[in-house]
């Protein structure tokens, strides 16, 4: 055969959350210890993160409720606590952590800027990435659309509804966000030279990755006037945000 064959049965996607939340450990220890080493009030973080993660599980919960509505059908009033079911959605996680960190700086103000931590976050927040990358490829969790290519994909598992060789997208995905955290860990002085450039740079290369990486996807999805993944919408929407930031025209640095 011309082409890996991977297998996990029926545990792949509970494998594939195991390792998830290891890797939002990993994220959380390695940031906790950046901005500790960088001399940032500890105390704000530890007082106020937890804001932050219960704001992005609420959204993250009604955003995934709202793109698969059978959930709804399904448990009625209790839809939005049977979080076995439809799990929370990447997407309104994001928006609903940064946004309610984004008003906990506006209410309290810092010594450093929001833009500031966003910075120091963004290397542990590629390497979390990097091990949910593994942990697709290995569980197929994440899986491309057929190809006749020689380092096609073949799984054998619960959840994959194509039996034939697939695009590896997570090994895609791994390489081009290894090369954005190498190129985020050479250019760390950014943090306190250029507040905010470091952020810029890291979003620009996450969503504009994810974007191209959708055309090689296989797992359903929601599709809007059946030409494009509603993923592709947001990290479209996310890609003008960075353009109009980068343009002047969003007050971020005053936060």
């Amino acid at each position: 055969m011309n082409f890996y064959q991977l297998s996990f049965g029926v545990f792949g996607l509970k494998i594939y959350g195991l390792l998830f939340a290891f890797a939002f450990v990993v994220v959380l220890w390695h940031c906790y210890k950046t901005l500790q080493k960088h001399n940032f009030p500890m105390d704000f973080f530890r007082f106020h993160f937890w804001k932050w993660l219960v704001g992005g599980l609420l959204v993250g919960r009604l955003f995934a409720l709202a793109l698969s509505p059978e959930i709804m059908f399904q448990h009625g009033v209790f839809s939005f606590f049977a979080f076995w079911d439809g799990t929370i959605h990447f997407w309104g996680a994001l928006i609903g952590f940064l946004g309610t960190m984004w008003f906990t700086f506006r209410k309290y103000k810092q010594t450093k800027p929001l833009l500031g931590w966003l910075d120091q976050a963004m290397g542990s927040l590629f390497l979390g990435i990097l091990i949910v990358d593994i942990a697709a490829f290995l569980t197929g969790a994440i899986y491309g659309c057929e190809t006749i290519l020689p380092w096609g994909i073949q799984y054998e598992t619960f959840g994959v509804d194509i039996l034939n060789p697939t695009h590896p997208v997570s090994v895609y995905a791994f390489i081009a966000h290894f090369i954005t955290y190498s190129w985020i860990r050479r250019h760390e002085f950014f943090a306190d030279r250029f507040p905010g450039k470091l952020t810029f740079f890291a979003g620009i290369a996450f969503f504009g990755i994810d974007f191209v990486l959708q055309f090689f996807r296989g797992d359903s999805t929601l599709l809007v006037f059946e030409i494009i993944r509603i993923e592709q919408l947001f990290d479209f929407f996310a890609l003008i945000f960075f353009f109009l930031w980068y343009k002047g025209m969003l007050p971020l640095k005053k936060v």
